[in-house]
């Protein structure tokens, strides 16, 4: 038997204005493919999920 089974995706769009300047629409960008980003983003990830009792089970997966 399988040791988990994916039962939900959640996927996460990140948007900005069409008309943002090049140089800022990088910055964007560097921000969100950086170490820091995806840390934060996991660690509040985990304190949501721990506000939910039922989802103590889970395991959880954040990827690029």
């Amino acid at each position: 038997m399988a040791k988990s089974v994916t039962i939900d995706e959640l996927h996460l769009t990140i948007r900005i204005p069409g008309d943002l300047p090049d140089d800022a629409a990088e910055g964007v960008r560097e921000t969100l493919a950086g170490d820091e980003f995806m840390s934060r983003l996991r660690r509040a990830v985990r304190v949501a999920v721990r506000e939910f009792p039922a989802l103590a089970v889970v395991r959880l997966s954040l990827t690029r």
